[in-house]
């Protein structure tokens, strides 16, 4: 787990070194025990390591023994051993005993082709010297960032968005459709940024540069669902078997490694697949606001493991932590479970470097309650839609909303409802959820209607054949995991230099899981149906049938309270910016005050995008 970064120019210009060197600085949290610089005529490749793997070696970046080819990695291959082994059938010698060196020869040796070898979570830069080339990769989910620009000094790269910050020459022109993507899904996605001139490499897709020009080509998607006649017992014993060979591998480190414990069942799965080992370490943040907090059920998790179990109880004083978290990100990012992630990273990397997660099992397997809500959407398609949302928003908002978790206040499930209905018939080719609707987003922006184009997920993903549940979990797995969760777990946990590994997230899992059709992810009102199947005989049956509790956070009482005063000064004391209507945020402000509706995730959208603009933004 590290920082990558470089510059790469046209013969007769010379690479910015002191800038690959200040982006470095910039991307110490990354990697703070190593810092390389390599040099070429037309290139200067740079990299922090954070030391997981063959601690005293493996330093980057890594050039071969000719001197024609180096490369920067960040993340971990984790079939590393059995790849080398291949390498050395084949005639290759090894210096090291990490997975760089290993990356490194199987790209010599097998070119583009080497992607489909990889099991890992990676970003990595390949640089030939004898014919100025520069070929990247990211990891089929997205699980490891890169951001590049080509600009006429040149093409750019690193590992998070801030560190491009160091060339003088980056193009930092807001992009109004990535402001309006922000506001939409709390976060910017796609190949997108909040730049004009700087994009990410998608999921799943290589890009080659020479002579000035990009080729971007996607060498992976997940397969699509289809009918089986399969028994599920048979189905589950294979995704058993998995789960094991997934976990196993992902626990090959040098340096000390527990696993996150919430309450729930996809972390309870990891972990008990990890019990047979040594003494396992297992962490867990809880909330003193009861309704958001689930550590007494961690707790009885890890008793049942038996394993080392170290919760800690947080008061969220959010106001301590806030603007390290938000600038982590170096664009609009406003998931808030970012703050509780902050929390349980610190906390961990305490007495670990490596921590095994549950993340995606939601994506894949069906576990958001707005896939089972979208079930009931379609079955009362046949009222009319004056009746079924207009009229039922009116009625809710005659209810005071209390500030409490969504799930343990129906009116609040009310709403999620009603608003999911309204998002679809206003942008029915999106399925993601939307914490701005159409309609809202065109009062929010000055030039609401020229900028709210509706995105349409369904056929960029050539999707429209698949069934209405698989569109959900297909574009969830390729645009809300890699631009959400997973953008926030490896922003959060690299500003504490703590490795996240996330089994679920094996591509032989996800696309086993992607495979199946819906009805053996939701059946019968189960959700997560077949992976609760699978393990029903591993698992206590209190966690199976506990109901899901998201790692949220009271953002609503928030706003009442401790960062009632911050966001009035963050958002209304200065100027602001022409695209965006202050009528629209003030009315939501005092709505929200008066305490009848809990405009929370909104209010949180909106903080977190004025906090940007403040701090990073107008510092340019």
């Amino acid at each position: 787990m590290c920082g990558i970064i470089g510059h790469i120019v046209e013969t007769g210009d010379k690479p910015d070194i002191s800038a690959v060197n200040k982006g470095l600085s910039l991307l110490a949290h990354r990697g703070p025990d190593g810092k390389g610089i390599e040099n070429f005529a037309n290139a200067s490749l740079g990299h922090r390591r954070l030391s997981i793997i063959d601690l005293e070696h493996s330093h980057q970046p890594w050039r071969s023994d000719d001197g024609r080819y180096a490369i920067v990695f960040n993340g971990e291959i984790y079939n590393y051993l059995e790849l080398r082994d291949e390498l050395k059938k084949s005639g290759f010698q090894f210096t090291s005993h990490g997975d760089t060196e290993v990356l490194l020869n199987l790209f010599i040796h097998l070119g583009i082709a080497c992607l489909d070898k990889l099991n890992g979570m990676y970003a990595f830069a390949f640089w030939d010297n004898e014919e100025r080339t520069l070929f990247a990769a990211r990891d089929r989910l997205g699980k490891k960032p890169l951001y590049y620009s080509n600009t006429r000094a040149g093409f750019i790269f690193a590992s998070e968005l801030s560190a491009l910050h160091a060339f003088s020459f980056l193009d930092t022109q807001i992009d109004l459709k990535s402001v309006h993507n922000f506001f939409s899904h709390q976060y910017i996605g796609k190949n997108r940024t909040i730049y004009q001139g700087v994009n990410k490499l998608s999921p799943g897709h290589y890009l080659i540069f020479r002579k000035s020009s990009i080729r971007i080509e996607k060498y992976w998607s997940p397969p699509r669902p289809k009918e089986t006649q399969r028994s599920t017992k048979d189905l589950g014993e294979q995704l058993v078997t998995l789960v094991a060979d997934a976990v196993k591998i992902r626990q090959r480190s040098d340096v000390p490694l527990g696993a996150f414990l919430s309450g729930g069942v996809d972390s309870a799965i990891v972990v008990a697949n990890m019990a047979n080992s040594a003494t396992l370490n297992t962490f867990t943040v809880g909330f003193s606001q009861s309704s958001f907090d689930e550590s007494s059920e961690a707790r009885k998790t890890a008793d049942f493991y038996h394993t080392n179990h170290r919760a800690s109880i947080v008061d969220m004083d959010v106001t301590s932590n806030l603007g390290q978290c938000l600038n982590a990100f170096g664009e609009p990012f406003a998931d808030p479970s970012a703050i509780p992630t902050w929390y349980l990273c610190e906390h961990t990397k305490r007495y670990v470097t490596v921590a095994l997660s549950g993340d995606g099992v939601d994506e894949i397997f069906g576990g958001y309650k707005r896939y089972f809500a979208r079930q009931w959407v379609e079955r009362l398609r046949f009222i009319p839609p004056v009746l079924r949302i207009t009229l039922l928003e009116r009625l809710s908002k005659l209810i005071p909303e209390r500030d409490t978790y969504y799930a343990d206040n129906n009116l609040k499930k009310i709403k999620l409802f009603i608003h999911l209905m309204r998002r679809l018939e206003e942008s029915p080719r999106d399925p993601l959820t939307q914490v701005f609707s159409r309609s809202e987003r065109e009062r929010l922006f000055v030039d609401g209607p020229v900028v709210c184009d509706s995105e349409d997920y369904i056929t960029a993903l050539n999707l429209t054949d698949v069934d209405y549940l698989s569109q959900m979990f297909l574009v969830d797995t390729q645009n809300y995991l890699p631009d959400d969760i997973l953008t926030k777990v490896d922003r959060i946990s690299m500003q504490h230099a703590l490795e996240v590994r996330s089994p679920f997230l094996d591509y032989l899992i996800v696309e086993f899981a992607s495979s199946l059709p819906a009805h053996l992810k939701i059946n019968r009102g189960i959700q997560k149906f077949l992976l609760k199947e699978a393990f029903r005989d591993t698992i206590p049956k209190a966690v199976l049938q506990r109901k899901k509790h998201g790692f949220a956070v009271p953002v609503g009482y928030w706003f009442k309270n401790i960062l009632k005063a911050e966001f009035e000064s963050v958002v209304f004391d200065s100027d602001f910016p022409d695209m965006i209507n202050k009528r629209e945020i003030l009315n939501l402000w005092s709505e929200h005050q008066k305490g009848y509706v809990d405009y929370g995730l909104k209010l949180w959208t909106i903080f977190s995008f004025f906090y940007w603009y403040r701090t990073q933004f107008s510092a340019l």
